[in-house]
């Protein structure tokens, strides 16, 4: 049975001892009775397909059956060797500050047989007070570092970026972060779960044990001169605006009032489909579905163009030809070359389209 339209997903829901109810109160979304979720990720290989004849599958079932029709030849390229969905999207809802952590970088992820994780969120919500934990204010050393954590001081180290809704932010993978109290988002991420906890304030579960830290492993995978950082929208048309784009995902927001068709690349990406405000009709290939706030839908790459019909507002991210899906539409826009490389969380990968 060929993957040939739109598929909304179930997405997994994790409990987290740093998590609220905000993914029900401001997304809709059906969660468990009691516990605090932290996050639901949207396309988790578990995750089950809720519509059409595929209705049941998982998403890794899919990988599996039809790699070439639901990745695309981009898509493809960015599962192996693994052979999985190769980008995760996430809400994440944070009551709490998460724990200081690092992820490495695909380098120091190959010995343990994963990939790396170079992540942008979108943020949702946020209190008056909301942050971000985006680097280290100052340049250190791992020393310095592990002598902070031995005197409780890490705290002083860290750089603190204040957020509200509708900024975002790349975090290139070996960056010490964590996300500030009050702060809800969307994720983007390479489809690993790779985290090494540097500090956790302290924090401890139901049986008074503190959660495992990986200081370690955390030090070993630091970069400590990189940051995350606020990326500026750059609008591609009047409905379609670019928020952050790396090798790794190009992250897109696609306002719909009306009607709106999208041609794709033959055979090439997928789609992620996050609707985040307001709901919509999603058509392709040989089905349809109806899309509403805090789910999401997958498009086949084998679906060569989309219409989506009715009010709301979509977070979409895909597995990026740079050149041709980004820094040509770009300069033909008139955006100059710097402007464009601020997308990226590593410059590098836009700066040999762009001659800087």
């Amino acid at each position: 049975m060929s993957v040939d339209y739109p598929l909304a997903l179930e997405p997994r829901y994790d409990e987290r001892p740093w998590g609220g109810r905000r993914l029900t109160t401001r997304l809709g979304k059906q969660l468990p009775d009691a516990g605090r979720i932290g996050e639901s990720w949207e396309t988790t290989g578990v995750a089950r397909i809720a519509n059409g004849p595929l209705a049941g599958a998982t998403l890794q079932e899919l990988v599996e059956r039809d790699p070439a029709g639901l990745l695309g030849e981009r898509g493809r390229a960015a599962s192996r060797p693994f052979g999985d969905f190769p980008l995760l999207a996430k809400f994440i809802d944070a009551e709490e500050t998460l724990s200081v952590q690092v992820h490495p970088d695909d380098e120091g992820a190959a010995p343990l047989g994963q990939r790396g994780k170079t992540e942008a969120w979108h943020i949702l919500d946020a209190t008056a007070e909301g942050f971000l934990i985006t680097g280290f204010r100052e340049p250190v050393t791992p020393s310095q570092v592990r002598r902070a954590l031995e005197r409780e001081r890490i705290g002083t180290l860290l750089e603190r970026l204040p957020v509200s809704a509708g900024d975002t932010v790349i975090v290139p993978a070996g960056t010490v972060h964590a996300i500030g109290a009050g702060v809800l988002l969307y994720e983007i991420q390479e489809t690993s779960d790779l985290t090494f906890r540097l500090y956790d304030w302290g924090r401890r579960d139901q049986q008074g044990r503190p959660r495992q830290l990986h200081v370690e492993e955390a030090l070993a995978a630091l970069r400590p001169d990189r940051h995350a950082r606020h990326t500026r929208p750059l609008e591609l048309d009047g409905d379609r605006t670019v928020l952050a784009a790396c090798r790794y995902f190009l992250l897109e927001r696609w306002s719909i009032q009306g009607s709106a068709r999208r041609a794709r690349p033959a055979g090439q990406t997928f789609h992620i489909l996050s609707c985040i405000h307001g709901e919509a009709r999603v058509s392709g290939g040989s089905a349809a579905v109806e899309v509403r706030a805090g789910q999401t839908a997958v498009l086949p790459a084998t679906v060569e163009s989309v219409t989506l019909e009715g009010m709301a507002t979509f977070l979409v991210s895909s597995v990026p030809d740079l050149e041709h899906d980004l820094v040509v539409p770009l300069l033909a826009r008139g955006y100059n070359a710097e402007a464009i490389a601020q997308l990226a969380g590593d410059t590098r990968d836009l700066h040999r389209f762009l001659g800087l």
